[in-house]
């Protein structure tokens, strides 16, 4: 599908979705039906599967396969960041189901599990029973209608689940505090931080905004029994949260021995040029999707229509993500993939705090209600096209990838059929590549290297998750195979082919090509995989099997 197509897509389903609304009175039920058709289309546009997916993929096979949790049989590195999505993966293996097909619809299932999560929190935070459907069906397009959160809904990665879980929790925060429900979304909030370690972040807001209103009650002269009520329910929210997640951070711990993931390591340093690199990151989400738009929250705060609690709430929790993100430096894969698990939670403020001024203005006895309902509507139209532009910006980036995945897959294939089972490669990246070879895999950028990734480099120069290396260690290691070129090419490569890979912006690569070991070692080979395309590769001297189904490379 081209990206005319989308847009005359997108914007037919919603411009339809919301006479259907009215004249059934069924919001809810229309917001996740148009929203699972607008994810469809985006679904055909985009067709993409990340090569970090793949990592969990290999995880989850391992675990299944009685391996363990490793990237390597034997080896306990955490290279993984999402580990109740891999766990989930390995149970849908354990039925036989395909993990690449399970990764990509349960992705889908989920993203319109959180486009209703998104219509409800909408909905709950507009303090007008009129309006509040109608922000609750926008937010709910909006956030299908975004690129940055379609891409990410069925790339294989735990985007979709991290959000549904994230949403549960806000819902049921909001519910405890205005009506008293029993604190159980500390329990949830354990599940968010299982599915990505950073979730702990948003349970500590969770948690101070708990004890605000706690000393907030206890400031206005509560009953000395309310007062303590409060506090114990305020300890029933924690304990909730550590009687799952302790557990789970003791076997982690046990298990890999270090605070935290090995991709943070891996990814994570400290300086200037990080944070600069992290806080441009923000700023281009800002400048193409319009995070500027948060802006709107502290206009809305002053209005009654706007229940300011819980926007406040909301809006915090999306501020220290946007913070959080800038401090860890940003990420380099596509269309904002740090961003996108918080996306509900920025549609879902940002489209309230307009309904609430909205809302206000219909208030005003000088402003001509039907104007301002069909302004309305014309903004939303403009904001769901607006938010469908950076997909085609992106979308010959989008469309390389995707052909590199491919290509990273059929090397994978390539070398399971015609290579011993105990060949070991070391490459750049890893993913499609590890996943689909099952061979040992020796990861060049530190993903799931403990050595690469605790080395002290400077991290904010290049793309992140790719400047760690260390080229003399991994020759120690005597891989049978180096893989430098990831994708497949046209033509056997020459010399002068390989001599240009140290332009590129990849450390690991220029180290790897400038260290005088790697020739002396190593010979360039070349095999035709399919017709007119050439995998390229590295093969140590001593590695008879490989050199014996390859060829030479041209000089």
């Amino acid at each position: 599908m081209n990206f005319p197509w989308l847009v005359v897509g997108v914007l037919g389903i919603s411009v339809a979705a919301l006479p259907v609304a009215r004249t059934t009175g069924r919001y809810a039920a229309t917001a996740i039906i148009a929203s699972a058709a607008i994810l469809l289309l985006q679904y055909f546009y985009f067709r993409y599967t990340s090569d970090d997916a793949y990592i969990s993929y290999r995880y989850a096979r391992n675990l299944t396969d009685g391996d363990g949790l490793v990237w390597n049989p034997g080896a306990h590195v955490e290279g993984y960041t999402n580990f109740l999505w891999v766990v989930i993966l390995a149970g849908a293996h354990d039925f036989c189901a395909d993990i690449v097909v399970s990764g990509r619809w349960l992705g889908f299932g989920l993203a319109i599990t959180a486009a209703a999560g998104t219509y409800a929190l909408a909905r709950d935070l507009v303090d007008d029973n009129d309006l509040a459907p109608h922000a609750g069906l926008a937010a709910a397009l909006l956030l299908a209608a975004s690129g940055a959160w379609s891409l990410w809904a069925t790339a294989g990665l735990e985007a979709p689940l991290f959000a549904t879980l994230m949403l549960a929790a806000v819902l049921l925060h909001i519910r405890e505090r205005d009506r008293g429900t029993p604190p159980i979304s500390g329990a949830i909030w354990a599940l968010v931080a299982m599915t990505r370690p950073d979730g702990v972040l948003l349970f500590a807001v969770s948690g101070v905004f708990k004890l605000a209103d706690v000393v907030s009650r206890a400031r206005s002269g509560g009953r000395r029994m309310g007062v303590l009520g409060d506090v114990v329910r305020l300890i029933v929210w924690a304990a909730g949260f550590a009687a799952v997640f302790v557990p789970y951070f003791w076997w982690r711990y046990a298990t890999y021995g270090w605070l935290y993931p090995n991709t943070y390591y891996a990814k994570v340093g400290s300086g200037i040029d990080q944070y600069n690199r992290g806080l441009e990151y923000a700023l281009s989400f800002a400048s193409q999707y319009g995070g500027w738009l948060l802006l709107l929250v502290p206009l809305a705060l002053v209005t009654p229509r706007l229940r300011h609690a819980a926007g406040a709430y909301v809006a915090a929790l999306v501020v220290a993500w946007f913070a959080y993100t800038a401090y860890v430096g940003g990420d380099s894969l596509l269309l904002f993939r740090f961003v996108a698990p918080v996306l509900p939670l920025f549609y879902a403020i940002v489209v309230a705090s307009a309904a609430a001024i909205i809302a206000s203005l219909r208030d005003d006895a000088r402003i001509n209600r039907r104007s301002l309902g069909v302004a309305a509507m014309i903004l939303a139209a403009a904001a769901i096209a607006f938010t469908l532009h950076p997909s085609v910006t992106d979308a010959l980036n989008i469309a390389g990838e995707r052909h590199a995945v491919d290509d990273r897959a059929d090397i994978g294939r390539w070398l399971r059929g015609n290579v011993a089972g105990t060949t070991t490669i070391a490459a750049v990246p890893v993913g499609a590549i590890g996943y689909e070879s099952q061979l040992p895999v020796i990861d060049m950028l530190g993903i799931n290297d403990e050595h690469i990734a605790h080395r002290d480099i400077k991290i904010g120069d290049f793309a992140a998750g790719h400047e760690k290396y260390d080229s003399a260690y991994v020759l120690d290691q005597q891989p049978d195979i180096i893989i430098l070129f990831d994708d497949l090419s046209p033509r056997p490569l020459t010399g002068e082919d390989y001599a240009g890979l140290n332009r590129v912006f990849i450390p690991a690569v220029v180290d790897m090509l400038n260290n005088p070991r790697l020739a002396a070692e190593y010979d360039r080979r070349v095999v035709q995989v399919r017709e007119d395309k050439w995998f390229n590769l590295l093969v140590r001297h001593g590695a008879s099997d490989a050199l014996a189904k390859t060829q030479p490379a041209p000089p």
